[in-house]
């Protein structure tokens, strides 16, 4: 599988940045304001001044920003302390929200549209992968609230085993490509390109997504909890 490289330039964001020129930077960013729940109008605020309005660490929202734009983007740990653990935890969990109940049933509506138009067997060597791929992921989810996540939330974190975020990344990415690959290659020429082509945006975008989340979990709350481990909160 060829690898992909995302290069994209953060060097232009700022805490002091107007947040309409960190939207106009990267409208894709707009999701974290939604998983975060952050409120609008921001008229002239800039990007620290909507943290300090909201109780929000500046420095850790402008990694949420560069994470989120570029997928090769990793952290200075240096600005980040412990105390940011629970904030991070609330926009892991505010993303698992929105992959189960925004991403997968946009995802399933375009496949129910899709299997209209398909032979039985197309019809249920699709649903088979998908379901599969819905069940994969659904789990390991679970998996991370109830080991991970809990432990953080009931203050036990130094007890907390962090193999749970590692293992299952791979096979729900390779899920995806199986996925697509059917889509594009082997579905018959009465599915329409339009309704595939929907389902191919929506479950790219769910899978880069994921990656994000990954890099969130690997770079960000793992050596956060690694120092709180170690008793250094800086």
């Amino acid at each position: 599988m060829n690898k992909i490289t995302y290069t994209h330039d953060t060097s232009r964001l700022s805490l002091d940045m107007k947040i309409v020129e960190l939207i106009d930077c990267n409208s894709s960013l707009l999701s974290i304001f939604d998983r975060l729940d952050i409120k609008l109008p921001f008229g002239d605020m800039s990007l620290s001044e909507m943290c300090q309005r909201d109780g929000y660490p500046a420095e850790l929202f402008i990694e949420f920003c560069n994470m989120h734009i570029d997928l090769s983007h990793r952290p200075n740990l240096d600005m980040l302390t412990t105390e940011m653990i629970p904030h991070v935890v609330s926009y892991l969990r505010a993303s698992h929200n929105y992959y189960l109940n925004y991403m997968l049933p946009h995802v399933a509506s375009h496949l129910d549209e899709i299997l209209t138009h398909c032979d039985n067997l197309s019809r249920a060597t699709l649903r088979r992968f998908y379901d599969d791929y819905a069940k994969c992921l659904t789990e390991h989810l679970a998996e991370e609230e109830a080991t991970v996540f809990a432990n953080i939330d009931s203050h036990t974190t130094p007890s907390t085993n962090l193999d749970t975020l590692d293992t299952p990344h791979d096979d729900i990415n390779d899920r995806t490509n199986d996925i697509a690959s059917l889509i594009i290659k082997y579905l018959p020429e009465q599915a329409p390109t339009k309704a595939r082509c929907a389902m191919l945006y929506d479950i790219y975008a769910l899978r880069d997504d994921l990656r994000r989340h990954s890099n969130l979990e690997t770079y960000i709350l793992k050596p956060l909890i690694a120092k709180l481990k170690t008793g250094s909160h800086q």
